[in-house]
């Protein structure tokens, strides 16, 4: 009961204004509304600036830019223009466009004035252009256009400077001026990245999961709409658990393509706190685009509710995260405008500014040995949680054994063998190896069993959740707050149910821990003689943290988490040790020896059409990558073939012994993954790739492309092809007919 009127009256404290978080020895960087500067702005188009590709040029409609190809007169519009006539209404009237697709800028605000404040939206055309004013200051190479909101009182500086081969368009959040209108988010030239409905031969490209092509029919005047939290949902915010599988979206970057026309965008700063918008076949806007939104301001969802009634807030901090949110805009034309280009862009990208590097090593097979997990059993009528093994280490040493005999190159992870099995425990698992699966000495001698195979053995550390204190990590002092200012608990799904069960809660280390977190586990790893680390959480999963909020806004909304896990995994690395990842976010996959898990599905939203490679074309060649787990997966077929659309390694997860207390388990990891009956499968589908896999061993990939519906083809640069087919149903293809959920390899592995 006390817990539930806590709660209802903080929401509704929270209805008459904002939370004090900025209040304290912060000082925010922001400025008060000017009311005084005068406008200042072109008032017809004219060229900004030029170099020996491309001129950028104003644009006095809209107050947005156009990047223009010398050569051609290719035009890329911040805010395009429909191509066809205009359109009358019933009454013979023309039909207004309407205003958001001729906006640089849509920004999401509250009113500090209003009760609750309110979520509103206003655009630069509906704010700006007509009513607002509008600042125009040449700078090195472009210009910065200062966007005054009237109405609103709150001014959004961009900047857009042109390089050789990119448009460079950035908000520097230090600049933006408010006075009682509070901004939360700002959405960076939502119609950049867009495809006027209809347009043949055109799509929209996002990096969900494997990476996903979205249709640009037109639908109705809603259209469809789809986003996602680039790295994956903010784990702080308080948000009713989905049962659901997701693909988060692990790579900064969108695109499209338009007939022989196309764009690439890199969110190069700020990725942290974007969102991924799409709108397709919206008949409204006429265009379906791709485009981020910079959450400035975080916030949680709260919800209580008493007396049959519910109450509901957004909790958001007073100050604004400060930093660069930037985006890349890359202009495509003729062969180059595909998501391949997007991929070598990328890459390209990645190997200039993130030190990745090529490496000859490539897995064909992964294998995750689960080592236990927690059970309740009792004595004398009393109940008492103990560690089940379900792998020991030496059944380990058994399976690795028999497995690599078979196996040309294989990877062994092994999760769960620390004192908390899979369980969320103590940080890293308190460090310390569970006494059921073995000693200390037993886990020696499986990394030498592995040295002597040739095997890469990675142990793995929960350095994220943790349930209790120990190792020099407190649940109270170390654990992340959200952004009403208390700790952000988490809680293990109850599958009995379908909700959170609250007695398995646990909690997040704050990201100023993670340094000192890693290095407990490089050293555990070099006193037991271990030359193989991973971090499956710190290197899959994102969130913000408040605890600081009176002295500074990182963390907030996520902003600086991923520049915090690549500093805590350069520990890793200068510790000798080979680093394993697990559904690596950018900034963790370019650091990582080996990537197991990578995405080769997408999240399947609503507009939706294929699913394409893009995270194995990426990173393939320079960092060793095996799919989803085949035996964990909805669709086994599926999950093989599309470990074989994109050169990728096989993945299994297992474990050794069954017992029927799993059934009560709360992880899924115990379904279908005893060795004994899944080891017939996975060998025979081993057998039938370790042609294919050992003729791709030192290839690239050279192109990815749909041929039709489900029906994708690969090539690598060594003149191999594979043809995957994702239908139900025998299809046709330049190679002859592939089976259904089959594949069909010519080149070198025929």
């Amino acid at each position: 009961m006390k817990k539930r009127i806590f709660s209802i009256l903080l929401c509704l404290l929270l209805l008459f204004g904002l939370t004090a978080c900025g209040e304290g020895g912060y000082t925010p960087s922001q400025k008060a509304f000017d009311t005084e500067v005068k406008a200042s702005v072109p008032s017809s188009d004219q060229v900004i600036t030029q170099n020996s590709k491309y001129s950028l040029e104003f644009d006095a409609e809209t107050t947005g830019v156009v990047l223009v190809e010398t050569a051609t007169g290719t035009k890329w519009e911040v805010c395009p223009t429909p191509t066809g006539e205009q359109k009358f209404d019933a009454l013979g009237m023309p039909i207004k466009r309407h205003s958001f697709p001729q906006s640089v800028l849509e920004v999401g605000y509250m009113d500090t004035k209003i009760s609750g404040g309110g979520n509103m939206v206003t655009t630069t055309y509906d704010g700006v252009v007509d009513f607002g004013r509008i600042i125009y200051k040449p700078i090195e190479n472009g210009v910065t256009v200062e966007y005054y909101f009237e109405s609103q009182e709150f001014m959004i500086p961009v900047d857009y400077v042109l390089y050789d081969d990119y448009l460079s368009i950035s908000v520097d959040t230090t600049r933006i001026q408010e006075k009682d209108m509070r901004v939360t988010y700002v959405s960076l030239t939502p119609f950049l990245c867009s495809v006027e409905n209809d347009t043949p031969d055109s799509y929209l490209f996002i990096p969900s999961g494997s990476g996903a092509l979205l249709d640009t029919a037109s639908v109705n005047d809603q259209g469809l709409k789809y986003k996602a939290y680039v790295y994956g949902e903010d784990l702080t915010m308080e948000e009713k658990y989905l049962a659901a599988n997701q693909n988060y979206v692990r790579l900064p970057v969108y695109g499209y393509k338009s007939g022989n026309k196309g764009g690439f965008a890199i969110i190069d700063k700020g990725a942290d706190t974007a969102v991924l918008n799409t709108t397709s076949g919206n008949t409204a806007y006429e265009f379906s685009a791709i485009y981020p939104s910079f959450q400035l301001r975080g916030f949680t969802n709260h919800e209580a509710t008493s007396f049959n009634s519910t109450y509901n807030a957004n909790i958001y901090p007073n100050n604004m995260i400060e930093g660069t949110l930037s985006v890349r805009f890359y202009p495509l034309t003729n062969e180059n405008a595909n998501y391949n280009a997007m991929a070598d862009i990328y890459r390209d990208y990645l190997i200039a500014e993130k030190g990745l590097t090529e490496t000859a090593e490539q897995d064909d097979m992964s294998v995750t040995l689960i080592g236990g997990t927690q059970i309740t059993k009792s004595f004398l009528g009393i109940p008492y949680k103990t560690l089940l093994a379900t792998t020991t280490l030496e059944q380990a040493e058994d399976m690795v054994s028999e497995i690599s005999e078979t196996v040309d190159s294989l990877t062994v992870k092994l999760k769960g063998f620390t004192a908390s099995g899979i369980d969320v425990g103590k940080i890293g698992g308190g460090y310390t190896l569970g006494g059921s699966v073995g000693s200390v000495s037993q886990l020696k001698e499986l990394s030498t069993l592995c040295a002597d195979k040739n095997v890469d053995m990675y142990f793995d550390y929960d350095l994220v959740r943790f349930g209790s204190s120990g190792k020099g990590f407190s649940t109270f002092s170390d654990s992340v707050m959200n952004s009403g200012i208390i700790k952000a608990d988490q809680f293990i799904f109850d599958k009995a149910v379908r909700n959170n069960e609250e007695k398995l809660n646990y909690r997040l280390l704050r990201p100023v821990c993670f340094t000192d977190a890693v290095s407990k586990a490089v050293d555990k790893n070099n006193s037991w003689k271990l030359g193989g680390i991973s971090f499956e959480t710190l290197t899959s999963l994102s969130y913000s943290d408040y605890s600081d909020y009176n002295s500074t806004t990182a963390y907030n909304s996520k902003h600086l988490f991923g520049d915090a896990v690549s500093s805590s995994l350069a520990k890793a690395k200068e510790g000798g040790q080979k680093l394993m990842a697990t559904s690596a976010n950018a900034y963790a996959a370019v650091l990582a020896d080996v990537i197991i898990d990578a995405p080769t599905t997408s999240d399947d939203g609503y507009a939706f059409i294929e699913d394409v490679p893009f995270y194995s074309m990426v990173f393939r060649g320079y960092v060793s990558l095996t799919g989803e787990s085949i035996n964990l997966s909805d669709n086994s077929k599926k999950a093989v073939l599309g470990s074989v659309e994109g050169g990728i390694g096989l993945n299994y997860t297992i474990i050794s012994q069954w017992e029927n207390s799993l059934i009560d388990a709360y992880y899924p990891y115990f379904y279908s993954t005893v060795y004994s009956s899944v080891k017939e499968d996975m060998m025979a589908t081993y057998g039938e790739l370790a042609d294919y896999y050992s003729s791709i061993k030192d290839a690239k990939i050279t192109s990815n492309t749909v041929i039709s519906s489900g029906v994708h083809c690969t090539e690598f640069d060594n003149g191999v092809t594979v043809y995957v087919n994702y239908n139900d149903k025998t299809v046709q293809t330049p190679a002859g007919e592939v089976g259904a959920l089959d594949y069909v390899i010519t080149g070198g592995a025929a």
